[in-house]
């Protein structure tokens, strides 16, 4: 939101499925809708400290009448955003959302969509808020319970995954859930047109196996540039907090204190298994874009195909580049001065030597 607000005079946030659900706090201090006000006021002060006051607008929407009650009262005592609530049955109410943009001029539109299940996640359900331009969409794809009822026939998931998906149901383990994720992130970017879709895991607090994922799409390489920013900082986060609850489970069963810490007896196998997985996937991306390609490339092209794929990051890719040259391999143009590292935005290129 302070990037977005340096230049519109209009931030929307749009919460599809708001709840509350699974609130600990009274106060509702620990709901989605609750984190995300705390977050447009922060922006509204960081933007205002720059000379910039864009309007701030968040709209939430619940079904659920006990749920929406609670929301609603919520919400009525926030004055410095301009909030509005919906109880409104999203599936049926998109083109309500998708009007509710469009009434201020020059407005953009971050939609968050956190569905229980999957029917709201369908493309055909959400393609309308897909196609808003300007907007984001940030998307939690319940992926362990998707994987798990896939070979369900009574369920549409064509709609989820489009045609073709009966080919995921051969698949087993981690290849199902990655091709899930795979086919459910190129039916986002067709239907929005989004030049950039990316992911991230979470997993379960103690199991070796991700919770959701959560699917960013937007159409610009900044955000592409948060979002790695922000994966970032989450995954060692996500960790700590599986290590403490891990430490907890074994001294539950074991009834015995371990000398070492949590972080010390603390062991990742899928989050490791499926970025390693993406750093031979991205490299493939890369490798394919530089050897068809009639001449140079431009590192922004390369760097946005790379940042697109979960649990790798920029500096995966400078360990690349910086291999292939040392191989003979690559060679690189227009590096910035007294730098290894390449950035954006600089007019960098890269040629494919063999």
């Amino acid at each position: 939101m302070p990037i977005l607000g340096s230049w519109s005079d209009d931030l929307y946030y749009i919460d599809c499925l708001a709840g509350p659900w699974e609130s600990v706090d009274p106060a509702l201090s620990d709901t989605s809708f609750s984190i995300a006000i705390e977050a447009l006021r922060q922006a509204k002060r960081t933007l205002a400290q720059r000379g910039r006051n864009p309007t701030m607008r968040a709209l939430f929407i619940e079904r659920e009448m006990e749920a929406y009650e609670r929301l609603a009262a919520f919400t009525s005592t926030i004055k410095d955003i301009e909030v509005a609530t919906k109880n409104w049955n999203f599936d049926v109410s998109v083109d309500k959302v998708v009007k509710s943009v469009k009434r201020r001029r020059h407005s953009f539109p971050f939609f968050f969509i956190d569905p229980t299940g999957w029917e709201c996640a369908a493309i055909p359900v959400i393609k309308p808020i897909l196609q808003v331009q300007p907007g984001e969409v940030l998307i939690n794809l319940m992926t362990s319970w998707i994987s798990r009822f896939l070979p369900d026939s009574t369920k549409p998931f064509q709609n989820l995954l489009g045609p073709g998906y009966e080919t995921i149901i051969e698949l087993h383990g981690d290849e199902r859930e990655e091709a899930i994720v795979r086919a459910y992130t190129e039916a986002v970017r067709k239907a929005g047109n989004f030049p950039y879709v990316c992911t991230m895991p979470v997993l379960k607090s103690t199991d070796e196996a991700f919770h959701f994922h959560m699917v960013y799409a937007t159409r610009s390489a900044k955000g592409v540039e948060e979002f790695k920013r922000a994966e970032d900082d989450v995954v060692p986060f996500m960790h700590g907090i599986r290590a403490d609850a891990k430490h907890g489970k074994t001294l539950q069963r074991t009834n015995q204190y371990s000398l070492l810490s949590p972080n010390e007896t603390y062991i990742d196998e899928r989050y490791s298994r499926y970025r390693s997985a993406n750093l031979i996937l991205a490299q493939a991306a890369v490798e394919s874009r530089l050897k068809n390609a009639d001449g140079p490339v431009e590192f922004d092209d390369l760097w946005a195909d790379w940042m697109q794929f979960a649990c790798v990051q920029d500096d995966d890719l400078q360990d690349y580049i910086q291999t292939g040259e040392r191989r003979g391999e690559l060679a690189v143009a227009n590096r910035p001065p007294r730098s290894h590292k390449l950035t954006r935005g600089k007019g960098t290129t890269l040629l494919r030597l063999s």
